[in-house]
């Protein structure tokens, strides 16, 4: 009895920076990084270059999946009513946010993640933005208000978010140009950094 006791505010604290790195996400449920991907392929040990992208994605404080895998296609609208599938921009590196207008720590980020698409963008690098489970006319003012040029896709039954075991926004899953997930960050960071920057590149080879 005394163990549990004792164990239970080691858990509190191990929970709080998860806990307070970002928006609960209600519609969500949760999940590992493993929940987003499909096909698991069995694990290789790691090529020197495949190494040192790990590492550098492990300090800059991304969490990595333990086996291969491939990200899930989808498709949902976007803002003006199109249909747009994850798969149509295989051979980028995306970035993809789940988020809300109504999150604190997504509104945070957003302008610096303007500013890695407007100097990435042409390079074969893209963000897609999935709104989770807000109106169409809503999110469109915030876009158009917060300058945001980058594709922005409505998740309104939030089935996406849950697929991909959204558990707090913002939540940013980063796919390389064969559509595998490398990596995930829940919460909020400035992704306009030489860092990232960097880091994208190594992506893209």
């Amino acid at each position: 009895m005394k163990r549990h006791i004792l164990f239970l505010p080691l858990l509190i604290l191990l929970l709080l920076p998860l806990l307070l790195a970002g928006c609960g996400s209600g519609g969500s449920k949760g999940g590992s990084a493993e929940e987003a991907g499909s096909s698991p392929v069995q694990q290789q040990a790691p090529s020197g270059g495949a190494q040192e992208l790990e590492e550098k994605l492990g300090s800059l404080g991304f969490q990595t999946p333990t086996e291969d895998l491939q990200a899930m296609d989808f498709s949902l609208q976007d803002l003006a009513g199109r249909e747009t599938a994850l798969s149509s921009f295989t051979g980028k590196v995306i970035f993809l946010n789940f988020w809300a207008t109504w999150c604190g720590p997504c509104k945070a980020e957003i302008p610096s993640m303007e500013q890695l698409y407007r100097e990435l963008g042409d390079r074969g690098f893209t963000i897609l933005a999935v709104n989770s489970q807000e109106a169409a006319d809503q999110v469109s003012s915030f876009v158009e208000e917060s300058g945001m040029s980058f594709p922005v896709l409505l998740d309104s039954s939030g089935k996406v978010g849950a697929t991909y075991g959204v558990r707090a926004i913002p939540t940013t899953y980063i796919i390389d140009p064969q559509g595998a997930i490398r990596a995930r960050m829940v919460g909020t960071r400035d992704w306009y950094s030489p860092e990232i920057i960097s880091l994208v590149e190594d992506l893209l080879g």
